[in-house]
């Protein structure tokens, strides 16, 4: 009887033990504290979009998590004297876990301090005119939505925390959910226990840098296709059931020729464009049949809004309250922005 009661006491004691090394191992990231919602600091940081309660000092606690990307968006080499603000121009190290995303490369860079002069001056996927974001190339939102998941939460870190910021404003303004970004501020002021050193003293003296650490994202532009003002990508439904599938947000033109209202909407998404920077993707309605929007818009022409791979709204061709939105500029753009 003895045995038989021991017997069980072990056994438990294994499935428990088993449960808890289970849980620990197979889903590491389930004793990760919460995520507090994104909140700016006071004054000069607060300013530059630093958050919080998730920075340098307390980034460790957040490290590892399968439900996040981690952003580094220095340059390894910024032709900027960071020198003159206290900085390094050369990306001297970076927190184990962020992947390198350089902000120049992404946009063009405004606003910089006096001190620090120009910075790279290159193609940039987007062009912000100080009001709007216009994508340069017919790939320029893809490549955006690969680097940064819209579906993910997303830490951004630079030097000192300028370029995070300024990213986080642009990707919310092309319609990321700011709720799931956060800017972690700089590395210059990084104290915690994951630095990789990338900056190295040799031993007569000279500084080199080991940029084979960096986890590196480099974008081919000569790869890309040159986007005209208000021209409109065309996807097939194969391409369009991926961008669903991934969470993208995105607008969409139901499209098909021989239709005098097809064409006033071409015209409209053209001049919207124009003025808003915000691309619009095209898909006929023949290949539109074949995805679960078809389940939706059943006449064309149509236009839809996806939001993180929801339908939020799309133009009703066949009812009588969407007849103005087909015919006005204006209502269309009330539309759209709404």
């Amino acid at each position: 009887m003895k045995k038989m009661i021991w017997g069980v006491i072990v056994g438990a004691v294994c499935v428990i033990v088993g449960v808890f090394m289970l849980g620990r191992y197979a889903f590491p990231n389930n004793n990760l504290p919460g995520l507090p919602k994104p909140e700016l600091s006071e004054g000069e940081r607060g300013q530059l979009g630093i958050d919080k309660n998730i920075n340098e000092a307390t980034i460790d606690e957040y490290l590892g998590r399968k439900d996040a990307v981690y952003r580094d968006v220095r340059m390894l080499k910024d032709p900027g004297n960071y020198e003159a603000i206290g900085g390094d121009s050369y990306l001297s190290g970076f927190v184990k876990g962020f992947e390198v995303v350089p902000l120049p490369y992404l946009v063009n860079v405004t606003g910089l301090p006096e001190a620090v002069g120009k910075t790279y001056t290159g193609p940039t996927l987007f062009t912000f005119d100080g009001e709007k974001y216009v994508a340069n190339y017919q790939e320029s939102m893809l490549v955006l939505q690969d680097l940064f998941p819209q579906d993910k939460v997303i830490f951004l870190m630079c030097g000192g925390g300028g370029y995070s910021g300024m990213l986080k404003n642009m990707l919310v303004a092309l319609g990321w959910n700011g709720d799931k970004i956060y800017d972690v501020g700089g590395y210059w002021f990084y104290e915690g226990k994951n630095k990789v050193e990338v900056k190295r003293e040799l031993a007569n003296g000279e500084i080199t840098y080991d940029f084979y650490k960096v986890p590196y994202h480099e974008i081919d532009f000569s790869k890309l296709h040159n986007l005209e003002p208000g021209e409109m990508i065309n996807i097939s439904a194969t391409e369009y059931d991926k961008m669903v599938a991934e969470g993208r947000s995105f607008l969409l033109f139901i499209d098909q020729g021989g239709c005098t209202t097809a064409d006033k909407l071409r015209e409209y998404i053209k001049q919207y464009s124009k003025e808003s920077g915000q691309v619009f993707y095209r898909i006929m309605f023949s290949d539109m049949k074949e995805t679960t929007l078809y389940d939706l818009v059943r006449f064309y022409p149509s236009v839809a809004v996806i939001y993180q791979g929801e339908v939020l709204r799309y133009l009703r061709a066949d009812e009588d309250e969407d007849a103005s939105i087909y015919n006005n500029y204006d209502d269309f753009v009330n539309w759209i922005r709404k």
